[in-house]
């Protein structure tokens, strides 16, 4: 209220001013009637001081107790959109790590007894020995919180093994288990985190506010905001996932620098794959490792897990799809490469998506399927029934062409037969099996008989995603973070450079020429728009540098944006007013142009947000408040230049017109430079660049959020999208894009 109070009483009086102006009222009377106004913009300007200050100390307890309620939502809907629960979880179960990975088991019981306050939990429940932390599925919870005798666990598994599945598991156990006040789970994925550069708990805060933007609200005795306070105070506990996907390199000083940021009590779970564990410990000299955590180890899935699953899946074992599955549920738990591929839940994942499709017909009238031996069925048993000739083939034989091998969908699309998973001509050994089940998911994800029918053919959506994979590749090491904000390194500094410089150039000329044009005439106009627009282009241009969400929690002054908007705001009103009214005198100019400045920086000082601390925000919710705070403050801008140009004609008339229109012009630039500090221009410009190259969709965050919330293609990670799994990732930066079996052959996104 304070800030809007204030400029009500600001506009009012220059108002007011205007006004005595047009009507030539005397000095006297135009002192009485502003005099009184005097102490309602005091109590104005006091109460923006006072909002801009902060409401005083912060309920950390009421703000942890938010936090969990929006993580637990958040996680709920991720978790569904994974399928976690479609059919039921996968009962991935686990073992003690090997001794030589974690700490001794005496250590461990050792430690928290000589923590001051003595151990936070029941040393009864803490079994004898590292065989006693073994379970399966759901007991993950009661393990960490129960049997951990320091809180502090390592996850290790196989790629796919299903490690992040397990960590979103024990973040959802420990949400039902928290009591008011205790600690927050926040799953954390390290792929961006680089410990050469970033201290640990400085990376934790920023992705904190990043996907709450509440917790950037000031917190009494630290400068990270609410974010650090939490932190500082432990009341968050990470679940860090994806360390193998840090640079090999980089392992060693990670897991240093995870021991020097965290104190010993401070719970905390890392997840590895266990080659990648094993190699980090051995690559650091002083053999480091994550201090006091124990450590588990998770287990392939048996025979008979794997083939309940699938058949379940199908319908049931005794549905007629599930005995598609007959020849695959015999190799189950052997040495053969469908053994092993299927025997990690990303593999089931897979093999499920391709095999088992969802499909639905578009005619009620048409499902009704015609009657078939149960099993020699070889499609899917709630597709559109199909010509008898088509459908009696022997669905044991192999096929000729195991790539190809089909059964008729919803619409008569063909959806592959799962036989073909056991050719050992065509896949010789789990890699090759690997391979092609990564090949095969793009096609079926994007296949149209599936409930909601994808808006882009599997060979487009291809095509974007061996972009964004070999993106990743080249321009953020291998990471696996796909931000919004970030994609204008795809269009390289100088690209990104020239083009804000002409599209800068582009809007202020126009602006500023038909300004001018319309008080001096088109030649002045013109004059002034190209000779402004060139100079703000190229200042734009030099002065270029990429930006992250700039979102605030509330309306507030920054010290950096005021000296922004002040130094440019004033550069840019002197050179444009003396160019524009130059015959009116310098003297003129000079004052006009520091009064702008000066209003230039009151407004570029305030930055716009609307906190909400118990819902966490996804990349798309990011993007809309940074274009919100974009245009709200553009907004503000637009009134301040309009006003001034108002009063430049109302005030002076004739060429002195000029000068004030100058001013605005250069009011416009400083305002444009200072106080918008957000990504979505250039997130604009490099979706254009890349759109109009054939490299990704125009409506680029509508792929994303498709590939996500309906593909499973994507995944969501606070405000980021990753890959599924990165060995997906991988497979699409390395392989060459191709086009997919059946679609049709054309430009990507003409």
């Amino acid at each position: 209220m304070g800030v809007r109070y204030l400029l009500l009483v600001v506009l009012g009086t220059v108002g007011a001013l205007a006004l005595a102006r047009y009507f030539a009222l005397g000095t006297a009377a135009t002192a009485a009637t502003l005099l009184p106004a005097m102490a309602p913009l005091y109590l104005a300007w006091a109460a923006f001081r006072h909002q801009a200050a902060g409401a005083g100390p912060v309920d950390l307890d009421l703000a942890a107790d938010q936090l969990a309620h929006a993580v637990r939502r958040q996680w709920a809907a991720e978790a569904r959109l994974r399928r976690v629960n479609d059919p039921y979880p996968l009962p991935v179960s686990w073992r003690g790590a090997d001794a030589e990975l974690v700490e001794p088991w005496s250590l461990l019981t050792y430690l928290p007894r000589a923590w001051p306050g003595g151990p936070p939990g029941d040393p009864a429940a803490w079994p004898a020995d590292p065989a006693g932390l073994a379970g399966s599925g759901a007991q993950i919870g009661e393990v960490f919180s129960d049997r951990v005798p320091t809180g502090r666990l390592v996850v290790l598994g196989e790629p796919g093994a299903g490690k992040t599945v397990l960590l979103i598991r024990l973040l959802e156990d420990l949400c039902e288990r928290r009591t008011a006040g205790g600690l927050v789970p926040v799953l954390f994925s390290l792929a961006s985190w680089d410990p050469a550069r970033e201290e640990l708990t400085d990376w934790l805060a920023e992705q904190l506010r990043r996907s709450h933007p509440a917790l950037r609200a000031p917190a009494a005795g630290t400068g990270g905001g609410l974010a650090r306070a939490l932190l500082d105070e432990r009341r968050i506990l990470p679940l860090l996932d994806g360390f193998d996907e840090l640079p090999p390199a980089l392992h060693p000083r990670a897991l240093a620098a995870v021991n020097g940021a965290l104190s010993a009590k401070q719970p905390v779970v890392l997840a590895c794959r266990t080659d990648g564990y094993r190699a980090a410990l051995a690559r650091s000299a002083g053999a480091v490792r994550l201090n006091g955590a124990a450590g588990i180890q998770l287990l392939p899935l048996t025979a008979a897990q794997a083939a309940a699953y699938l058949r379940r899946d199908a319908g049931g074992p005794h549905a007629p799809a599930a005995e598609r599955w007959r020849r695959v549920v015999s190799h189950l738990g052997t040495d053969t490469p469908v053994g092993q591929a299927l025997s990690t839940p990303l593999g089931l994942f897979l093999a499920r998506t391709i095999h088992n499709p969802r499909t639905f017909p578009q005619d009620p009238a048409h499902t009704t399927a015609l009657p078939q031996d149960p099993a020699r069925t070889t499609h899917d048993p709630h597709a559109l029934p199909q010509d008898p000739a088509r459908t009696t083939h022997d669905p044991h034989a192999l096929p000729q062409d195991p790539a190809h091998t089909t059964s008729p969908g919803a619409r008569g699309e063909p959806v592959p037969h799962p036989d073909t998973l056991c050719d050992p001509v065509a896949f010789p050994t789990r890699a090759a099996l690997d391979t092609h089940l990564f090949n095969a998911f793009i096609p079926a994800a994007y296949a149209p008989y599936g409930p909601r029918p994808p808006r882009w053919t599997a060979e487009r959506a291809r095509h974007v995603l061996v972009f964004l994979a070999r993106h990743l590749a080249a321009h953020h090491g291998g990471g696996s973070d796909l931000a919004w904000w970030e994609f204008h390194r795809a269009m390289g500094v100088g690209t990104l450079r020239l083009s804000s410089g002409l599209v800068s150039a582009l809007a202020f000329g126009l602006g500023g020429g038909l300004a001018v044009g319309l008080v001096l005439g088109t030649g002045p106009g013109l004059a002034t728009g190209g000779s402004g627009g060139l100079v703000y282009g190229g200042t734009v241009a030099l002065l270029q540098r990429p930006s992250t969400p700039g979102t605030r929690p509330r309306l507030r002054r920054s010290s950096g944006r005021l000296r922004s908007g002040l130094s440019v705001g004033l550069a840019f009103g002197l050179a444009g007013g003396l160019a524009g009214g130059l015959a009116a005198g310098v003297a003129g100019g000079v004052v006009c142009g520091l009064a702008v400045g000066f209003a230039g920086a009151l407004v570029g000082g305030i930055g716009v947000e609307k906190p909400d601390l118990t819902t966490a925000i996804g990349p798309g919710t990011l993007l809309a408040l940074d274009r919100r705070t974009f245009l709200v403050i553009g907004t503000a801008a637009a009134l301040v230049v309009g006003l001034v140009y108002a009063l430049g004609v109302l005030f002076a008339g004739g060429l002195l017109g000029g000068l004030v229109v100058g001013i605005g012009g250069g009011l416009a630039a400083g305002l444009a430079t200072g106080p918008l500090p957000t990504a979505w221009a250039d997130f604009l410009l490099a979706k254009a660049y890349l759109a109009v190259r054939h490299r990704l969709p125009w409506n680029l965050m509508a792929f994303l959020r498709d590939a996500h919330e309906q593909r499973g293609v994507l995944r969501q990670a606070g405000a980021v999208y990753q890959f599924r799994h990165i060995d997906l990732q991988r497979h699409l930066a390395a392989g060459a894009p191709g086009a997919v079996a059946g679609a049709p052959q054309s430009r990507p996104f003409p």
